[in-house]
């Protein structure tokens, strides 16, 4: 018998059929079933709301079909594997059923309590096989965009670098010629204002796409943390409250200081944007073992110890649309000209640029 019973939903509107079908699943000897048993299809696409590991569908309900609750369920957001259930062997049914996303088709008649435990079994192993699978391909897909927006960014990047440092240095030695008093001044501090705020757009540009030049050094992240309070307060502004929880003996770490202050910097303005009427920004340090079930489903991070470095706000927060498009670069929920869509880029190139050769006790800061 397993250590936790397996929630199965039976949707079945003959009381007697019911009858004999759970007692195929109590006499399988192997599998401890918590059955849940509905007549209709109404009744079991309520149910379908509330997660079960697996659904039990007789082909005839009443008016409705087997085949249609199951095309329903899956419309309305069911993940969990729907086995069909008939009195007869049918082909046509049989096809129909697979089309319509079921994991299997029984036959009544032919049916075990072996059988009907295997074949359940078998479909949530499958189920979980396929979430898994589909999970790694959206990283895939998600890693190859990212590495291709990233090539194009920094290549823009770096020859409008270049553009600037021309700007910048003519704006700079027309100054250096002008009096104090000469009005003109006003008008190069604007273009001198405006190529630095371009520079530092660069500076996220090459940090999205790896190309920075970084100076990693072994430092402890509390120290980071604590030297940037006084620049996050400012950032915050006086309607936002800023707190701050330093785990102590926390592992050193190898990172680019810059980097860490960008990171803060970044997730702290989008807070701070997210409480327009006032919250609290919650930044807090701490020591993880991360182990190899959570490493492969966060990308090329690593399992072991880890420092972790968490900043929470009370603001309005997320649709799950928003959600899944938080990294994608130049996506803005803000206002034209309020935002570049680079922060939470940013933070992800950071993040994700992990340094090689470090050891278990120098490890990278994972952001959450």
């Amino acid at each position: 018998m397993t250590t936790s019973a397996t929630r199965l939903l039976l949707v079945e509107d003959d009381e007697e059929d019911c009858f004999l079908t759970r007692k195929l699943l109590s006499d399988n000897g192997r599998t401890e079933f918590e059955v849940k048993w509905v007549r209709s299809s109404d009744e079991a696409l309520q149910e379908m709301l509330s997660p079960y590991d697996v659904v039990l569908v007789d082909h005839r309900l009443g008016a409705d079909t087997g085949i249609s609750l199951i095309e329903q369920g899956i419309a309305q957001g069911f993940q969990g594997p729907m086995i069909l259930l008939t009195g007869r062997g049918d082909h046509d049914v049989d096809v129909q059923a697979m089309k319509a996303g079921a994991a299997d088709y029984l036959i009544k008649d032919q049916l075990t309590p072996q059988l009907l435990e295997r074949v359940v079994r078998y479909a949530i192993s499958r189920k979980v096989a396929e979430a898994a699978l589909c999970h790694s391909e959206e990283q895939l897909r998600q890693a190859h965009k990212m590495d291709a927006i990233g090539s194009l960014a920094g290549g823009v990047a770096h020859d409008f670098n270049n553009l600037l440092s021309i700007v910048l240095s003519y704006s700079e030695l027309l100054a250096d010629g002008l009096s104090p008093d000469d009005p003109m001044l006003a008008d190069l501090k604007q273009i001198s204002d405006a190529g630095l705020r371009a520079a530092g757009l660069t500076r996220q540009l090459l940090a999205f796409s790896h190309q920075q030049v970084l100076q990693p050094l072994i430092l402890d992240l509390n120290d980071a943390v604590a030297r940037l309070e006084t620049m996050l307060r400012r950032v915050l502004g006086e309607d936002v409250e800023l707190r701050t929880n330093a785990a102590p003996r926390l592992y050193r770490i190898l990172a680019d200081p810059g980097q860490i202050e960008q990171v803060l910097m970044n997730l702290t303005v989008n807070a701070r944007d997210a409480m327009p009427r006032g919250g609290t920004l919650t930044v807090e340090t701490s020591n993880v073992e991360l182990d190899a079930a959570f490493a492969s489903k966060n990308g090329s991070i690593a399992p072991g110890p880890h420092v972790l470095l968490t900043v929470g706000d009370t603001g309005t927060g997320m649709d799950r649309a928003t959600l899944r498009r938080i990294f994608e670069p130049f996506f803005t929920t803000k206002e034209l000209g309020k935002g570049t869509g680079l922060g939470l880029a940013t933070v992800f190139g950071i993040v994700n640029s992990v340094p090689t050769g470090v050891t278990n006790f120098l490890s990278w800061v994972r952001f959450s």
